[in-house]
C-alpha cells in the first residue's frame, strides 16, 4: 500500500510542463537495465588526437584516445561506448530541464547549476561515458520548510524519481556504485569534481543509477546517486555544439560566447610584453595587449563550453594550437606579480593551477596574434597580444628647452623609456639623459626632484612602487655621471597625479611620464 502511494505521488509530478496532458497516475513495471555487454565495442569513432572531446555517432562526447583518464589513485578509467539504438523510443511529453519536479517535501539543497552547454561523464559499465549538451545538477534533500517534520529517506526519493524516469520512457543503463574517485583524477578534478560537485561529491560508493530517455528529437541522460543523508542528480539533454564566440576584424578580435561577458572592465596596453608558454619555453610577445575575465551568469559557467568555443573560433581562422594543459609550476614562477598583476583578470597569478590553451593566429594582413586562455570550472579569462614593433612616440628635449620650461613652469616632462613593467632605462633614452646632465652641469646651483608617474591601469600599490623605482633609476643614471646626489631627489607618485584622461590611449600615454621639478 505505501509503495503504491509513493509511486502514485511520483507519477503525478509535472512532466508535461510545456502544456502536455497530465500523465496517468498508475504504477509501472521497472524496465530491465541494459547490460554493459550490449554497449557497442568498436563502432564509435575515436576521439581527436588533440585531447579534446569529439562527437560519436550517437551524438555523445567521446574523450580523446591520447587523453586517457585515470582516477584519484592513478588507475586507468575505462571510457565505455554506448549504442543509443538499444534504447526504445519514448513519446512522453516532457518540459524543460531538469524535466522532473521533486517529490513532496524534497528539493534542491542549494541553487542548482544549469549550463547551456557542458559535458558530463556518466557511469556506465566499469567506467564512464561522455555526454555533452545542456546540463542541470544539484544536491537534493528535504525542503527547508519541511525539515522540522520530515526526515530524509534515500529510498523514498529514489523510488519516486526512478518511477518518474521510467514513466518518461527512461531506460536504466547502469545500476551500481558511484565510485567517486573516478571523478577526481587529474583530468576530471577541475571540470567535473569541481564543476559538478553537487552531482558527484557523495559517499565514495553511493548507490547510483543512470537512465536514458531517447526521443525522436532528443536524448536525455539522468544520473541519480543517493546516500544516507542526501542525493545528487545530474541531467544532460544531449545537443550538438554550436559555436557562439566570434572572431572580428578589430583588436582584440576574440569575443566571448553568448551568455558570457567580459566581467570586470577589459583592459589593455598600447605596448607591453606578455609571455606565452609553448610547451618548451616562453615566447615573449611585444605589442598591443588585451586582458579580459570571461564570466557567465551565476551557476551557468561551463569550462567545456568556453573550451569548445575557443577551439571552434581558432579552427575557423586557421589558428595554431601551441599548447594545451598545465604550465609547469617552475616555469610559472619565472615571472612575478609585477607582470602578472595587470593580467590577473585573464590568467591569474599562478599559471600552473588551471588548464591553459595557447594559440597563435597569423592574420591575412601579416599580423601575428597570440591568445592565452585560462579554463577553470568557475571562471575563465584570456590575454591577447598582437605582435608589433616598438614605435617611439617621445621626442628628445634639449637642455635649452628643459631650462626654458623649468623657468616658466617649475617642472618639465622628459622622454625616458623603460623596460616593460620594470625600472630599467632603455638604451634609446641615453640622449635625453645626456641633455639633463648638460642642464645640471650648466647651472651647478640647480636642484631637482625626479618625479615618476604612471597611468591608472594595474594595481595602485604596484604603480606607486614602479613610479618610485623608475625615478630612482633616473637619479642613479645622473649621479653615475658625476652629479652630486645632494642635488637630486627621487619621488614616485604612481597614478595619483594624472594630467589627462586615463580612459583613452592618448591620455594614458601622457600620464606615463618622468618629470624634472625645480626644488
Amino acid at each position: 500500500m505505501r509503495k503504491d502511494i509513493a509511486c502514485a505521488i511520483a507519477l503525478a509530478l509535472v512532466l508535461g510542463a510545456c502544456g502536455g496532458e497530465q500523465a496517468e497516475t498508475t504504477t509501472t513495471t521497472q524496465q530491465a537495465p541494459i547490460d554493459a555487454g550490449t554497449a557497442s565495442t568498436g563502432d564509435a569513432p575515436p576521439g581527436g588526437v588533440d585531447g579534446t572531446a569529439t562527437t560519436t555517432a550517437d551524438g555523445t562526447a567521446d574523450a580523446a584516445v591520447g587523453d586517457a583518464l585515470v582516477d584519484d589513485e592513478g588507475n586507468p578509467v575505462a571510457l565505455v561506448p554506448f549504442d543509443i539504438d538499444s534504447v526504445p523510443l519514448s513519446s512522453a511529453t516532457l518540459g524543460e530541464l531538469p524535466f522532473v519536479s521533486m517529490p513532496a517535501g524534497y528539493g534542491p539543497v542549494n541553487r542548482p547549476r544549469q549550463r547551456a552547454f557542458a559535458r558530463f561523464p556518466f557511469r556506465l559499465g566499469d567506467g564512464l561515458h561522455w555526454v555533452e549538451g545542456a546540463s542541470w545538477n544539484s544536491l537534493l534533500g528535504v525542503d527547508r520548510d519541511a525539515r522540522r517534520d520530515k526526515q530524509f529517506s534515500a529510498r523514498e526519493l529514489r523510488r519516486n524519481l526512478e518511477a518518474v524516469f521510467e514513466q518518461a520512457g527512461g531506460h536504466k543503463v547502469f545500476d551500481g556504485p558511484l565510485r567517486r574517485g573516478l571523478y577526481y583524477g587529474p583530468q576530471l578534478e577541475e571540470e567535473i569534481g569541481g564543476g559538478f560537485i553537487e552531482g558527484v561529491n557523495l559517499d565514495a560508493d553511493a548507490p547510483t543509477t543512470v537512465h536514458v530517455i531517447r526521443q525522436a528529437d532528443r536524448t536525455i541522460w539522468l544520473q541519480l546517486s543517493t546516500h544516507s543523508h542526501g542525493a545528487a542528480l545530474v541531467v544532460v539533454e544531449q545537443r550538438p555544439f554550436e559555436a557562439t564566440a566570434r572572431w572580428t576584424d578589430a583588436f582584440p578580435y576574440l569575443q566571448p560566447p553568448a551568455g558570457y561577458d567580459d566581467g570586470n572592465r577589459p583592459r589593455g596596453r598600447d605596448f607591453d610584453m606578455y609571455p606565452f608558454w609553448t610547451g618548451d619555453g616562453f615566447e615573449e610577445v611585444e605589442g598591443r595587449t588585451h586582458v579580459a575575465h570571461v564570466k557567465a551568469a551565476e551557476q551557468a559557467q561551463s569550462m567545456h563550453e568556453v573550451r569548445r568555443n575557443l577551439e571552434a573560433v581558432m579552427a575557423g581562422v586557421g589558428g595554431t594550437k601551441v599548447f594545451e594543459g598545465r604550465i609547469p609550476e617552475e616555469a610559472s614562477e619565472r615571472y612575478g606579480r609585477d607582470l602578472k598583476g595587470f593580467y590577473s583578470d585573464g590568467t591569474g597569478f599562478s599559471w600552473d593551477d588551471y588548464d591553459s590553451m595557447v594559440y597563435r593566429v597569423n592574420r591575412p594582413d601579416g599580423r601575428e596574434v597570440w591568445v592565452h586562455a585560462r579554463l577553470e570550472y568557475g571562471s575563465a579569462g584570456w590575454v591577447i597580444a598582437e605582435r608589433e614593433g616598438f614605435v617611439q612616440t617621445a621626442a628628445l628635449l634639449p637642455a635649452s628647452e628643459l631650462k626654458k620650461q623649468l623657468a616658466a613652469d617649475g617642472r618639465v616632462a622628459i622622454q625616458v623609456n623603460f623596460a616593460v613593467d620594470r625600472a630599467e632605462i632603455l638604451a634609446d633614452s641615453q640622449p635625453q639623459i645626456d641633455q639633463v646632465l648638460a642642464l645640471l652641469r650648466e647651472d651647478p646651483t640647480l636642484r631637482l626632484s625626479i618625479d615618476g608617474h604612471t597611468d591608472a591601469t594595474g594595481e595602485a600599490d604596484h604603480n606607486q612602487r614602479l613610479s618610485e623605482a623608475r625615478a630612482k633609476s633616473v637619479v642613479a643614471a645622473l649621479t653615475g655621471q658625476g652629479i652630486d646626489a645632494a642635488r637630486l631627489e627621487a619621488r614616485g607618485h604612481g597614478q595619483s597625479q594624472p594630467v589627462a584622461d586615463n580612459a583613452t590611449d592618448e591620455g594614458r600615454a601622457r600620464n606615463r611620464r618622468v618629470e624634472l621639478v625645480r626644488r
